[in-house]
């Protein structure tokens, strides 16, 4: 009995021996034997609908991307608010959060080839359009003692396009007066001014107004970050058409890249 079953083990030990044996699997690192890829497991992972998954990928993703953009504009409102009514310790707070929020890494999860497009702002819609017009009329009132409600005004009207209206081919546009507004003596919101600015040519990278400029300057003499600053200066070198606007930019990359 004794010598069967030692025989038993020899033969065991030589047929486990036989069996050659891979590292593991690509995916889970299961062991696996020679010449596959996969365990049996993630063989049947693998033959999946590719493109179901690649699409609830990008649906997933783009609530990512939508929840990180309501989270900056409700605090931007937030600021807003508490400037109106003139509760400046709770603006202190609020624009802490902010400027702590910016500073989160915000990571792309696609390639660029397979990146989610935004909403495009290509479509004419006569609503926003007179949402616009009505929102410059009121920004461009000149009367000092009405002018930060006029502002006021004028900010609600632009914020409706981006909201209501993102394909709207004013939307890149309002994102710009918007941010100017933002940025108006009158308010005196940096980190919103910012955030419009940057809005403005993500919706448009094509568009005219100088808005990755803006934007620098806004991070460089307001927001003291000057990393963004040089970003948004270096972008503006390849967009920005204006001759006064490119000169400053070359002198202020000369200084922040010497610092």
């Amino acid at each position: 009995m004794r010598n069967i079953i030692i025989l038993s083990i020899i033969v065991s030990l030589f047929s486990i021996s036989s069996f050659t044996w891979a590292a593991s699997c690509e995916r889970c690192y299961e062991r696996i034997a020679d010449g596959q890829k996969f365990c049996e497991a993630c063989t049947l992972n693998e033959s999946r609908d590719l493109s179901a998954m690649k699409s609830s990928e990008g649906q997933i993703i783009n609530t990512i991307k939508s929840s990180r953009e309501s989270y900056n504009n409700a605090l931007t409102e937030l600021i807003q608010f508490y400037m109106d009514i003139g509760y400046h310790l709770r603006v202190q707070k609020a624009r802490k959060e902010l400027k702590a929020l910016n500073k989160v890494p915000q990571l792309k999860y696609l390639t660029t080839k397979e990146d989610v497009l935004d909403i495009s702002p290509t479509k004419n819609i006569e609503d926003a359009n007179i949402l616009f017009q009505d929102g410059k009329n009121y920004k461009n009132v000149l009367n000092l003692t009405s002018r930060k409600s006029k502002l006021l005004y004028a900010a609600a009207r632009f914020k409706k396009i981006l909201d209501e209206y993102p394909e709207s081919d004013k939307a890149d546009d309002a994102a710009y007066e918007l941010a100017g507004v933002y940025e108006n003596h009158h308010f005196k919101d940096y980190e919103g001014s910012a955030f419009y600015y940057v809005k403005c040519y993500e919706l448009n990278p094509h568009t005219d107004r100088p808005a990755r400029f803006k934007a620098a300057r806004v991070y460089d003499n307001h927001l003291g970050n000057y990393a963004e600053a040089v970003r948004h200066y270096e972008m503006a070198l390849e967009t920005c058409k204006e001759t006064v606007y490119l000169k400053i930019t070359n002198e202020r990359l000369d200084v922040l890249r010497n610092q």
